[in-house]
């Protein structure tokens, strides 16, 4: 390891571009999640759950909150809503098609002797 790397640990806020530091070392560079922890003064724990969320979802994995990106609202506004509103109304569509319901049941009749109303 480079001692110009060791200064990274006198910083005390993590900023994406840290942690996307941090990710490159490990998976391109071939650093060792303690040589990493050590250069950067975090745990190894921490740098090994970074590299995992890194391999499971990308670039989106650096933000501390991916969700609240405006990237991910606009995709949750413009694309999930209407896809899952359309998703809805097919299937509900499709339960109609193959699934019977039971007919209405008649009504029982009433003979004419049988209605009170008015009569005494």
């Amino acid at each position: 390891m480079n001692n110009a790397y060791a200064q990274h640990s006198q910083h005390r806020t993590m900023t994406v571009a840290r942690r996307a530091l941090i990710v490159q070392h490990v998976l391109v560079d071939g650093w060792t999640s303690a040589e990493v922890a050590a250069a950067f003064g975090v745990s190894e724990r921490q740098v090994d759950v970074w590299v995992a969320e890194f391999r499971r979802s990308g670039m989106t994995s650096l933000r501390r909150a991916p969700g609240k990106t405006l990237a991910a609202e606009i995709f949750r506004l413009a694309i999930e809503q209407p896809i899952l509103g359309a998703a809805r109304r097919i299937i509900n569509g499709l339960r109609r098609l193959f699934v019977r319901e039971r007919p209405p049941q008649p009504l029982p009749l009433r003979h004419l002797n049988d209605d009170r109303r008015g009569r005494e």
